[in-house]
Formats: structure tokens, sequence, C-alpha cells
């Protein structure tokens, strides 16, 4: 019997029907956009979609569920004796509605995540990722909503209907205000800069899902709320109340969520202290001791603590640090020791204590090198810990913008620590350490680790160039530079590649991006930077090129031109990064074309010598 209602309910709606249909066309139309800059880059839309799609369905279930309820002669049922319970009908009815609407939605999930993936050249891997972002929870709200208040005008009156509808259209008002007005607020839509957050909204989506789920919860309780008193404007000041209070409950709760705030403050605060610092370099550092212990915990109140031994002769002792990092306090000898940390410099007044421990201050880092409950980033070589050597991890270039200049360092071993929110090393001998949790996923392929973003996944064969381009790369720079042969670069096979978004306050393109040790190999991503089309790994075959013999050489002119060689050479597709990087360089134009014109033995001729004469001038 129930089909028979539902069949006579859905030919009264084929104008709405049909309007869905055009809406469901309309939303996979611009959700399958071919020049997406990331698979992710969907949640931007949203803010354009969502007032939209919040009316049209929010209109089509009201219409739905009064039809169908209005349909459903409950009392001539009952009245008749037909079966004992005639509400289990229309809660039936009510119910394959829904499973329809449910499954109409993971369709368009569905369809879109599997464009999206086919579109990047991507795996399951991928869709997993990107099919629970896609769906689209503002229509499940707008559902529960037309649903409500359908439910109150067929079987209360239409007066009740209006004033939960007029309930429920000022609380959308509410919440679209906050969206747009507030930055530190997002429900339904994702509209902050940059569009799409490299990190955070990516890491929170399992908080932010429950989110929505409690406003959509919230809605029925309204319905009950109206439904049960029969005064209505009790049943509206009470409607009102839970509104209200709901709404900025879950604004409180949300917002601890919403780091970026924090962290473009922090990066901030950490441009005005490199920019007035003293830019002196090298300087001497002294002392002896060693690391003894790590603990992070970005939940503590001491979210770093490292304990190094000393030398009991030892009075002073200076290390360096990265700067973003701040000092709390620092314990010896059951006392405090005095210290003073300026800039990446830190000098600590030991007294002859055997030991101490530094607790570091609770921050949530920056952009850079984030450390947070939810996403930790702290590669080896971001100096976060106590370091012998000092060096430049940060500059600000000639147009005022701050970014990270890795200095490589030398990794006998490197220890990387993947998706553990509390890790804690001891021992005698510190490797070239790495904590990272966050939207990551570890891929084994062919004996090598990939650790990649979640957004840049693709296909284990694209894995497999890329190992096979690096492969290629270092064992032509290796042939073509025998000072190379020795070194930890030629000596080590590819152990790990890790693919990392950049900060958003970096420059989108830097040779820098890069860093090599220990068979460790990490490239700095801008999720911005035209990874549209291909993936990422195709990408960093083209810049690992230039990037990895700059870590070499650390001298643009010699990447530039090995680049461009190893380039003509292996056969590497280019996507246009050579000629960006060129206008980025201050490599003379007329060198860089005359260069180009060379034969492969012309060109191997001058990167030869270019490496003998930056040889000469070291000693």
């Amino acid at each position: 019997m129930k089909w028979v209602f539902i069949s006579r309910m859905a030919s009264r709606l084929k104008a709405e029907a049909s309007f869905i249909f055009v809406f469901s066309g309309v939303l996979i139309f611009v959700c399958l956009n071919p020049h997406t800059i990331n698979p992710a880059e969907w949640i931007l839309y949203t803010k354009y979609l969502v007032p939209i799609g919040m009316a049209v369905w929010l209109f089509f279930s009201f219409r739905l569920h009064v039809s169908l309820f209005t349909s459903t002669p409950i009392h001539w049922i009952a009245m008749n004796d037909i079966m004992p319970n005639p509400q289990t009908i229309v809660f039936c009815q009510a119910l394959i509605v829904f499973v329809c609407f449910f499954a109409w939605q993971l369709a368009l999930a569905g369809i879109i995540a599997g464009a999206v993936v086919i579109n990047y050249s991507a795996g399951w891997d991928l869709f997993t990722f990107l099919f629970p972002l896609y769906l689209i929870h503002f229509l499940l709200w707008a559902w529960m909503i037309g649903l409500s208040a359908g439910a109150v005008y067929a079987y209360h009156s239409s007066k009740k209907a209006m004033l939960l509808v007029g309930v429920f259209v000022l609380w959308i008002i509410v919440l679209f205000s906050l969206e747009y007005c507030n930055p530190s607020f997002s429900l339904w839509i994702n509209h902050r800069w940059p569009y799409i957050d490299p990190l955070f909204s990516l890491t929170f989506q399992k908080e932010r899902v429950l989110i929505k789920l409690a406003y959509i919860l919230s809605s029925i309780a309204v319905y009950g709320i109206f439904r049960s008193m029969r005064r209505s404007f009790a049943g509206l000041a009470a409607g009102v109340t839970l509104v209200i209070f709901v709404t900025f409950f879950l604004q409180h709760a949300q917002s601890k969520f919403q780091l970026d705030d924090i962290l473009l403050a922090n990066d901030a605060k950490l441009y005005q202290q490199i920019k007035h610092q003293d830019q002196t370099k090298n300087i001497p550092l002294y002392g002896y001791w060693k690391i003894k212990e790590i603990e992070v915990n970005p939940k503590s109140t001491y979210p770093i603590k490292a304990t190094l031994s000393l030398h009991p002769n030892e009075r002073t002792v200076r290390f360096s640090i990265n700067e973003q990092f701040q000092i709390d306090h620092i314990q010896g000898g059951g006392k405090r020791l005095p210290f003073q940390q300026q800039g990446n410099v830190v000098q600590v007044q030991t007294n002859g204590a055997p030991s101490m421990t530094i607790y570091y201050r609770h921050t949530f880092g920056s952009t850079f090198y984030p450390l947070t409950s939810g996403v930790t980033l702290l590669p080896f070589e971001a100096n976060w810990y106590p370091q012998s050597m000092d060096s430049t991890l940060y500059d600000i270039d000639s147009s005022g913008t701050l970014h990270s200049n890795v200095e490589t360092k030398t990794c006998t071993r490197v220890n990387m620590i993947v998706g553990k929110e509390k890790y804690r090393w001891h021992g005698d001998h510190l490797p070239c350490l790495s904590v990272i949790n966050g939207p990551y996923k570890q891929i084994q392929v062919q004996h090598t680790r990939f650790l990649v973003y979640k957004p840049f996944l693709t296909t284990t064969r694209n894995y497999m160039e890329l190992k096979h381009q690096l492969v290629s790369i270092r064992n032509e720079l290796c042939h073509l530079f025998p000072n190379l042969a020795n070194t930890d670069y030629c000596t080590k096979e590819v152990k790990s590649v890790s693919i990392i978004p950049k900060s958003i306050n970096t420059t989108n393109l830097s040779l820098y991006d890069s860093t090599v040790a220990d068979g460790t190999y990490t490239f700095y991503v801008d999720p911005f930077l035209d990874v549209n089309g291909s993936p990422a790994t195709k990408h960093i075959q083209e810049l690992a090129a230039f990037f990895i013999p700059y870590r070499l050489f650390e001298n643009e002119q010699i990447s530039l031109f090995a680049g461009l060689y190893l380039m003509e050479k292996l056969h590497i597709p280019s996507i246009g990064y050579e000629h960006r990087l060129a206008e980025k360089a201050s490599i003379n134009s007329t060198a860089w074309e005359h260069y180009k014109a060379l034969s492969m033995k012309e060109k191997e001729n001058i990167l030869i010598h270019l490496v003998q004469e930056r040889g000469k001038g070291d000693r």
C-alpha cells in the first residue's frame, strides 16, 4: 500500500523533481571543472552553492513530505481497522524517501570524486579521501528542516508550520551571516583564504562533520518542541532559545578547530622577529652537550621537551634551534637555569649541572612548521631540536616576503615518525629526527616509502615513475661529477620520498623546496602551483631536476644548467618550471638562452667546468 501512496505523491511533484535534476546537473558540472588547482578545490565552490542548494532542497523536501503525509489517510485506515498502527505506513514512507534521497547524495559524491580521480590519474586512495569530503552535508540539513516543517503542516496547523519555517529561516540567515562576515566561523562553507587550507580544514574533517551533525539533530529537536507544545507562542519561544543556545555553543566549540588565525598571527610575529634580529651569520656555538631524550606531545603544557647531558666542567653552553619555537624554561641540577634566546641562538648558564631539560613554550608553531594535536610537521631540516651548528632557516627576500631557506645538513641516519600524536626518543645517538602527523598517507612502492599529503595522492604507477626518475637523476649526476661518487647522495638508495604542502606564507616556487639526506627525499609543493590536470608526481619529476643539483652544490647557476641538462638527457617532460625558475633567478637571460642552444656535449663540458671552478673556490 505504501508504494501506491508514494507513486501518487511522485506524480504531483514532476516540476519539483525536474528542478532537482537540473540543480544536480549544474552541481556536477561545476564540481567537475577541469581547471581545478587541487583535487580538494571543490570545497571552494560551496560558497556559491550552499545558499542555492539549501533553498532548493528545503522547498523540495517540504513539498514532498506535505504531499506524502496528506496522501496517507491515517484516520480512515484506523476507522476501518485496516491495520492496528497506521502511523507505521507514514514512517516507512518517510524512511523510503529518505533512503532514496541519501542514495542520491551518495551517487553525487561518487560521481564527483570518481571524475576528479580520473582527471588526476589517481587511484582508490584518493577516491576514499575525496568521497566523504564531497558528501553534501548541508543538503541533509535542508532535507530534515523540510521534513519537520511538512510534518507540522500536515498534522497540526499551517500557522504552526509557518512559525516553524520562520524559526528555521531566521536560523539559516544568522548562520549565513556568520559564514560570510565572521572569518573564524565556517560551518557549511569553506571560503577562508587560502581557498584550500593546506592542512587544517582537511585535518579536522571528522570534527567538522560532528558539528554539522549536531546542527541537524538540533533541528529535529526544534521540530519536537513545536509538535509537543500546544501553544504556538510557547513553542516559538522554546525553539528560538534552543536555536540561539545551539548556535553560539557550537560556534565556541568549532573555534577550537580554527587554527588559521593563530598560525597566521604567529607567522606575523616570526616575520617581525626575523626582520629586526641581528643578521650576523655563523655565530660561534660552544660547550659540550649531547641530546639524551626528546619528548613530543602537542597537547601538553610543554609540547616539546629535550634533555641534554652536559660536561660537569661546562659553565655555559650555546646551541641553535628554530627561532619559531620559544623556550619557556630550562631545568637543571634541581633548579631553573638562566638562559637567553636571541633569534635562533640559545645561551644557557649551566653552572656545572650534569644535565638539563629544555621545556618549549606551548605554541601552535607557524604555518611553516605547525605543532598541534591535529597536525604536527617537525621534519629534521626544521632544526626544531638543539643543534650544534648555527644555520639560517628563514629569509626575507627583496620583496619583503618571509620564506624558509632550509640549509641541508649531513645526516648519517634519518628516523621518520609518522602518524603518532605522542612520541618519545631516548638513547645515546640521536638520528636526524622527523615527527609528522596529519592528513598524510604512507605507501610502500618497490622498497621505497612514500609519505604523501592526501590531496596529492595518485596511482602506484606514478610513484614508480617518480622513483625511477629520481634514480636516473642520481645515476646521471654521480656519473657526470666523480667527486660525488663517495657522497651520501650517490651511495644511498632512495629509501623514502615525502611530498608535503608548502606553507601558505612562503614563495610559491623556490630552489630551497627540497632536501636530500640518507636516501630520504623531501619535496615541498605549493598546492596552488599548477597542480591541475597532472598528478603532483609529474610536477616533482621536473622540479627534482633543478632542486637536487642545488642541494648538492648550493649554486644557482649550476642548479639551473644541470636541471636543463638532465631534462634533455633523461627526457623528463616539461610543465614549464624551467622558465619560471630562470625568471626568478639572478642568472643573465642571454647566458641562459645561449646555454639552452648548446649541444648536449657542450652543456656537459660547461657543467663540469662550473663544478670544478666552484671546487677551487671552496678550498
